[in-house]
């Protein structure tokens, strides 16, 4: 049995998809039915039923799932320590990015990464927070920001907290007077262009209305800022934006900014939390803290 078999397993059984799998782990597909064939064969069971929608585990499948998730993590802790005890840090990280790269400091973050670590190579990869957690999650990301609202029980996530990001409310600029004077029974009340599923932005509104025991009035979903901004200044009803971005809309005239400043969402740096002896992500985190000004991490 190699580790291959076991890294194979669990992606399998993770995606539940050989497809997919294969793509996580950047193999061909042959090359993964080949692995789990030969493991199946190894064992004497089968780990999988193979079934139009996808692969799905036997019981013997998931009786051994977390036995060779645990040797994975062991494998795993031997590559870390062999890397730590190498002077120099080399190696891929992938970074998932969900917003500007100047407004999270990337370039002052490469700059360090560079002076300190040349041999680590940043891939830095644009996506949403949700999207973000969920790879990293699953090992397709190393390292991401994003907006820590999203983190639910059972994510095995490590989190750095980095800023909080004030957020406003906006609406049409035919609406300012209206908008200006309203509270949070009358913005219930107007329309609104929602967001997309799991969006921070979502739930951070959600929670404002909800506690008060007001119903949203949703006309619209948009899944991305630039194209709530275009609604809103189209007249089709209100929306949340980070604070900054609702103050450029205003004063570029395509926006009113409701004056209540009370909503926040933080801004933190994810990993998996087993990873966090893992010299390359170490050394991203301990480039972020010093960029961002937070307290210098703990060996």
């Amino acid at each position: 049995m190699e580790y291959y078999h076991l890294r194979t397993f669990v992606a399998v059984a993770e995606e539940e998809h050989l497809t997919r799998a294969a793509e996580r782990l950047n193999a061909s597909l042959p090359a993964v039915s080949a692995h789990i064939r030969g493991l199946e064969e190894e064992l004497g069971v089968a780990l999988f039923s193979r079934t139009p929608k996808g692969m799905r585990l036997t019981a013997e499948g998931r009786a051994l799932l977390e036995e060779a998730r645990e040797a994975l993590r062991g494998l795993e802790a031997v590559r870390r320590r062999a890397g730590a005890l190498r002077q120099d840090v080399t190696g891929v990280v992938r970074l998932g990015l969900n917003n500007e790269a100047a407004r999270l400091h990337v370039p002052e973050i490469l700059a360090v990464m560079t002076r300190r670590h040349p041999g680590v190579e940043l891939h830095l990869v644009n996506s949403s927070s949700p999207r973000i957690l969920d790879n990293v999650r699953l090992g397709r990301l190393d390292v991401g920001f994003i907006y820590d609202n999203i983190i639910e029980g059972g994510h095995e996530v490590a989190v750095t907290p980095l800023e909080e990001v004030p957020m406003a409310v906006v609406g049409p600029t035919s609406w300012s007077e209206r908008v200006r004077q309203a509270d949070w029974d009358e913005l219930a009340g107007l329309p609104w262009v929602w967001f997309s599923e799991r969006c921070p932005f979502q739930y951070l509104l959600e929670s404002s209305f909800s506690r008060r025991g007001l119903p949203i009035n949703k006309v619209m979903v948009g899944d991305n800022d630039a194209t709530l901004r275009t609604l809103v200044a189209a007249g089709v009803g209100l929306t949340l934006l980070r604070r900054d971005d609702a103050l450029e809309a205003a004063a570029a005239g395509e926006a009113c900014v409701w004056p209540w400043e009370g909503m926040a969402l933080g801004l933190a740096l994810v990993h998996r939390r087993e990873r966090a002896a893992d010299r390359c992500i170490e050394a991203v985190a301990e480039a972020v803290a010093e960029v961002w000004g937070l307290p210098a991490r703990k060996r």
